[in-house]
């Protein structure tokens, strides 16, 4: 067993260690690879990844993922947050691109700041300042782009793939839970994903503190919104749970097809299925 697939043990077991891709112009790129799965199987290294934004990296940062064979990035981002930050380097590249919102830019509660200051505040106020409750919004607002992005990961042809969106943390948290659980992993250990940008938050605001557009609008946002708490992915997969019968049940009812499903599986694990 290589080092890459020793990093379950203590404290469920989930750490950064060579999980993180070491870029500068993202803080949050990580390897979803090494998790355990359904019937002694575990998630396959250098496959999948989930990222905050893509739009600063660097030319090194551009070589190291053309290096690793990047093939597909979904974006997450509302348009608003696309139109003003672009793609990035990435765009000079044959990457396959595919721009899947979650949020609407008309969704309500932040009038014109939505998009500007990314999934912060991109979507109405949770109850309570649940973000849990957010989450299981975000299944219902983002239907359709949550649909397209799990089928496109139903196709070999798409990897290794990346999806991403300001910080790495909210869309693609639920995403990642989405996939996590489609192919078995239990709810620990994608809680234990979750918190993973905890340690990424401080570089991840700091970029926010020196963008004139976000640092007007930071004081007003709740500071909960920033947080990483492992009892919102708890709540998050209780209700997906309770109130759709969990990850897999979800997607079938939303909309993907079986076939993707099962490919998706046959794709992210490694082992005899």
């Amino acid at each position: 067993m290589s080092e890459r697939r020793t990093q379950f043990g203590h404290d469920r077991g989930v750490h950064d260690g060579p999980r993180l891709v070491p870029l500068t112009g993202a803080y949050n790129f990580r390897d979803l690879g090494g998790y355990p799965a359904r019937e002694g199987r575990t998630t396959r290294w250098g496959t999948l990844y989930r990222s905050d934004t893509l739009h600063e990296l660097t030319g090194p940062d551009v070589d190291l993922l053309l290096a690793m064979g990047l093939t597909t990035v979904i974006d997450l981002r509302t348009a608003r947050e696309l139109e003003r930050s672009g793609r990035g380097p990435l765009a000079d590249h044959a990457i396959g691109f595919h721009h899947l919102s979650v949020i609407g830019d008309e969704a309500g509660g932040t009038g014109g700041a939505t998009g500007v200051v990314g999934e912060a505040v991109a979507a109405p106020d949770p109850a309570g300042e649940d973000l849990s409750e957010r989450y299981l919004w975000y299944l219902e607002s983002g239907r359709g782009a949550l649909v397209e992005a799990l089928t496109l990961l139903g196709e070999p042809d798409r990897y290794p793939a990346v999806f991403h969106c300001a910080a790495g943390k909210d869309r693609t948290g639920v995403l990642a839970a989405l996939v996590l659980g489609i192919v078995g992993v239990e709810a620990p250990v994608i809680v234990a994903d979750y918190e993973l940008t905890a340690s990424r938050m401080p570089m991840i605001m700091e970029r926010y503190r020196t963008d004139p557009a976000f640092a007007e609008r930071l004081a007003s946002v709740p500071a909960s919104r920033f947080s990483v708490e492992a009892a919102t992915m708890e709540r998050f997969l209780a209700g997906l749970d309770d109130r759709h019968g969990g990850a897999r049940a979800w997607a079938l009812a939303a909309g993907v097809p079986v076939g993707s499903l099962d490919r998706l599986t046959d794709i992210l694990l490694d082992g005899p299925p």
